[in-house]
């Protein structure tokens, strides 16, 4: 899915794997996004294997909180909009579908997810969505005499795929909100933005710009990485507690979302994170794609 589907029959990636892996004095536990509570110590370990599944369609932002898509009538064959006019995308209050019989909502019925193809590639699902979320908590213990750095060093596509049409997918951007919950609570949402990846190489039709509101492609968020960016410096001899949420979509504004690009996949594909603290390493800046032997 890259660009925007102009049609989608054949169409869908049904969900993602996460693998985060934390070195030294750097510990991490599973959370929700939800939550507005600091995990308990004994609940962090050193490595942690998330699924989330969902039926994702094309949306468009340059702040990773902000959606937009546009209906699967104003595309071009190659994935471009024909008008910019969008609509806004959000997890709730998204409208009811014209047939309520068979589509959750607006965005589900102008992608032609109905409630029993949802069902047949996701079971429970009713509707497609514009992302989805990891979230996870980190323990930092910082023994140095000086503040120390966590860094994202490892951020890498695999896949148990391969051929051209997965060679060729650009189209999805991670982005990273991170909380500082030392004092024990967490807010029920991401917490401020971190950075925005993309694909190495990725470009949109427009370069640099995506969309904005319901008329505007617009130039990105600087939220979006072009060097390495922490995800947080702890202070000396220190231990911090974070919440992260890894959020993930397809860029319809990339101009490999379209059809043909993304007819044949499906969700068997992973994303893999390491993080050190105190790291000297530079970080990454871009999500780097490693195919796999299926």
């Amino acid at each position: 899915m890259c660009a925007w589907f102009s049609m989608n029959t054949k169409v869908t990636v049904t969900g993602m794997q996460v693998k985060a892996v934390v070195n030294d004095n750097l510990l991490i536990a599973g959370d929700t996004l939800d939550s507005t509570a600091k995990k308990a110590d004994n609940l962090f370990s050193n490595s942690l294997t998330q699924e989330v599944k969902g039926i994702l369609e094309p949306v468009s932002t340059i702040n990773g909180t902000t959606f937009f898509y546009t209906a699967t009538n104003n595309v071009y064959a190659n994935g471009d909009a024909i008008a910019d006019t969008y609509l806004p995308y959000a997890t709730t209050g998204l409208g009811d579908a014209t047939d309520t019989t068979n589509y959750t909502n607006a965005f589900s019925q102008n992608y032609g997810v109905s409630k029993s193809i949802a069902n047949a590639r996701i079971t429970g699902q009713d509707k497609a969505v514009g992302y989805v979320d990891y979230v996870f908590q980190l323990k930092a213990t910082n023994t140095q005499g000086s503040a120390a750095p966590i860094k994202l060093t490892k951020l890498d596509f695999t896949y148990t795929q391969t051929g051209s049409e997965v060679e060729n997918t650009k189209a999805y951007r991670v982005a990273f909100f991170v909380e500082d919950i030392t004092d024990g609570t967490a807010t029920a949402a991401p917490g401020t933005i971190n950075a925005i990846y993309t694909v190495s190489g990725a470009d949109n039709f427009t370069s640099g710009k995506a969309v904005k509101d319901a008329t505007t492609v617009d130039d990105l968020s600087t939220a979006y990485a072009t060097a390495a960016v922490d995800l947080a410096s702890v202070p000396a001899t220190t231990t911090k507690y974070y919440k992260v949420v890894v959020r993930l979509w397809l860029e319809g504004e990339d101009n490999t979302c379209n059809n043909e690009t993304f007819m044949l996949l499906t969700g068997q594909w992973a994303l893999d994170l390491e993080m050190e603290l105190g790291s000297t390493a530079t970080g990454v800046a871009n999500i780097t794609k490693i195919t796999a032997t299926p």
